[in-house]
């Protein structure tokens, strides 16, 4: 295996050396679950594969705008974290009755868009990885051990980051006759992200916290989203969105808003 490979790999087997945590000679969290539980457990297992294949295919697309080799490789590591730890997600899909995860939620992928240039990529990229950070931290302390271990995995994979990689974006916006094009493009990842939560106030997401699955409700989780980037939109002298502009209405104040 040759030197530039070999980050790859061990980036790979390091995320899945953090499943370990799970005994697996302890009996399956999954197989003391209810009905309803299990029935739930299964729409949030796709919601964590839409997220992940979202990013997965995102990352593979943004290679064309990605000249040097340091970050493709870069990239193509990230991408390679992410599909060992999906093995995990397609695992417990499977202990769940169900059989092909990709297929519960290829339709929903095929309306999501691709950036089309690297500056859209360094935003959508930190956009979706923040969105993945948040709602994967609502699962600790969460019922289903195996989906705790997963997702505490996944997030321990992300890196954070107060803003996009790189300062191209920051300084984008630093013209003013630029915003216009940067509030477009933060206004199309915000809502995809944030769609990508699931949807505040349903009773799937009312059930799951009440049946310990999840320990925050949607509407807390993007609260504290929007929390977490109202520092770097304020320094992009970006606005917030119009909730009707992306499809999301919190149940406690129908506004996009960090309150």
């Amino acid at each position: 295996m040759s030197s530039e490979t070999q980050p790859a790999a061990q980036s790979a087997k390091s995320a899945a050396a953090q499943l370990g945590s799970v005994d697996p000679s302890a009996p399956s969290s999954i197989e003391r679950l209810g009905e309803e539980s299990r029935g739930l457990l299964v729409k949030i297992v796709e919601g964590l594969a839409y997220r992940e294949v979202m990013l997965a295919n995102i990352r593979g697309h943004g290679l064309k705008f990605v000249h040097e080799l340091d970050a493709k490789l870069k990239l193509v590591r990230e991408l390679e974290t992410a599909l060992v730890l999906f093995r995990e997600i397609e695992r417990i899909y499977a202990a769940l009755g169900s059989r092909d995860v990709i297929s519960a939620v290829r339709d929903r992928m095929e309306r999501i868009p691709y950036p089309s240039s690297r500056l859209e990529l360094e935003l959508c990229l930190f956009l979706c990885e923040k969105t993945s950070r948040t709602a994967l931290a609502a699962y600790r302390g969460g019922k289903c051990r195996e989906l705790e271990a997963l997702c505490l995995s996944r997030l321990e994979s992300i890196v954070e980051r107060a803003e996009p990689e790189g300062s191209a974006f920051v300084e984008f916006c630093a013209d003013p006759t630029n915003r216009p094009h940067a509030q477009q493009m933060f206004t199309r990842w915000l809502g995809i992200s944030m769609l990508a939560m699931g949807r505040p106030g349903s009773k799937g997401d009312t059930r799951a916290v009440e049946l310990g699955l999840r320990r925050t409700h949607v509407e807390t989780i993007g609260r504290g989203f929007l929390a977490e980037l109202e520092p770097f939109r304020q320094r992009c002298h970006l606005a917030w969105p119009d909730a009707s502009a992306i499809g999301i209405e919190f149940p406690t104040e129908k506004r996009i808003s960090t309150r």
